[in-house]
């Protein structure tokens, strides 16, 4: 689908994941406007699609090249009339990119991300723990190891015992776009390690693929997907947080590349996650979007502060199947001027069900307590695929969409997920 001349303005979007075409369908849902998408290479989520401009680049982790690729679209695109392009990331590399590169694309695109200081500060999960001890905000019990310090793990045990750290522990790095960079046997998004020996021969290994940033080792918050939550803000241009939405999570993808990722959410209120969430963001003067990854403590049932991600999540969806279209507030905060309503703070109170997988699978997972609620829902179609888009028109596109989601059925036979 090719971009129309007499279009207003052409959001750009970095990626190819269903983060990616959730926003091009957001976009398309709410002003009617094509997406111009920046895969590194095509699959079946961006391909023969009717709302977005796919316009892949191999080389994104080369800044020069990249730069050079979207000065160029962003010249075609914005044309002699030079029409307001917003430029948009699908996942954290995308945005330190995007943060790194600010003044080059700046000419070209408009940006609605804070910039490299700020992202430093808040996104090495090292500094996020010091703010939410600052803060009060509960987090997991943690320590952090450096693996450029050439000190080995000699010092690891008497660290995690003085933090009251057991075993089972989780171990993640705390900059997870050079933890992409870094390749070695067994390599996930987040270990679970079941004794001292294992930690100390994945610290080796991820210091032998040349990881030279911090790991976060943590107490393991006990209980299974359905403790997870997710609270997703959005901020204006004066750091005023203008918006909250927040999702209980009721199962997560287990393969070992996708570990973490939210398979199926309720959207509901939750005034806890709210408080917290905006005591930090309110202290760092955000802007636009953010979300947090949080999970429910069964031993003393606090919700324990995992991560800022300073973007829209790959799940955001559920947040405008919920009533509260994402779109309305890049457009309305960075083209149009500022947010209408101002000052006013708005949550979104409505249930949904967000998934991504056959609702019989579904069903197989849902934890004892959420079954009805999630029954309900289901009886009153409120629920929502976000590749399920009725605009799409292709065949061959809704052929993907059911390959794509029966093939869950395989995937979680192989890696089911962990119940609470």
């Amino acid at each position: 689908m090719r971009i129309p001349a007499e279009q207003p303005f052409v959001p750009v979007i970095l990626g190819g994941d269903i983060g990616t075409y959730s926003l091009a369908r957001e976009f398309h849902e709410q002003y009617n406007v094509i997406c111009a998408v920046v895969p590194s290479v095509l699959t079946g989520i961006t391909r023969h699609s009717r709302i977005l401009d796919a316009r892949p680049f191999a080389e994104q982790s080369d800044d020069a090249a990249f730069s050079r690729f979207l000065a160029g679209l962003g010249a075609e695109l914005s044309g002699p009339g030079q029409r307001p392009l917003l430029l948009l990331g699908g996942a954290d590399p995308h945005i330190r990119f995007i943060a790194r590169n600010a003044e080059a694309l700046g000419g070209y695109f408009t940006i609605p991300y804070v910039g490299e200081e700020l992202l430093d500060r808040t996104t090495g999960k090292d500094a996020f723990y010091e703010l939410c001890r600052e803060l009060e905000v509960p987090f997991p019990r943690t320590i952090v190891h450096d693996c450029a310090s050439g000190a080995g793990t000699a010092g690891l045990g008497p660290a995690l015992q003085a933090e009251g750290i057991g075993f089972p522990a989780i171990v993640k790095p705390s900059d997870g776009v050079a933890w992409g960079a870094a390749e070695f046997r067994g390599k996930k998004k987040v270990h679970t390690v079941g004794s001292a020996p294992e930690l100390e021969q994945l610290v080796a290994a991820a210091v032998r693929a040349g990881y030279a940033g911090t790991l976060v080792i943590q107490d393991l918050v006990p209980g299974g997907d359905s403790g997870m939550n997710i609270a997703t803000f959005f901020s204006d241009r004066q750091g005023i947080v203008r918006f909250a939405s927040c999702g209980s999570v009721l199962v997560e993808e287990h393969a070992p590349g996708a570990l973490g990722n939210s398979a199926a959410i309720i959207a509901e209120p939750n005034e806890r996650l709210v408080e917290d969430g905006k005591r930090i963001l309110d202290e760092l003067r955000w802007t636009g979007f953010s979300m947090f990854d949080v999970k429910l403590d069964p031993r003393d049932g606090s919700y324990r502060f995992f991560e800022l991600n300073p973007r829209l999540g790959r799940n955001h969806f559920y947040i405008s199947a919920a009533g509260h279209n994402v779109a309305r507030f890049y457009v309305e905060e960075y083209l149009e001027g500022g947010l209408r309503e101002p000052e006013r703070f708005e949550q979104s109170r409505t249930e949904h069900l967000y998934t991504i997988l056959p609702l019989r699978l579904l069903r197989r997972y849902v934890p004892a307590h959420r079954t009805e609620q999630v029954q309900r829902l289901i009886k009153a179609k409120a629920y929502s695929h976000p590749l399920a888009y009725r605009k799409e028109t292709d065949p061959r596109r809704w052929y993907y969409i059911l390959v794509s989601t029966l093939n869950h059925y395989r995937k979680f036979k192989r890696n089911p997920p962990v119940m609470g």
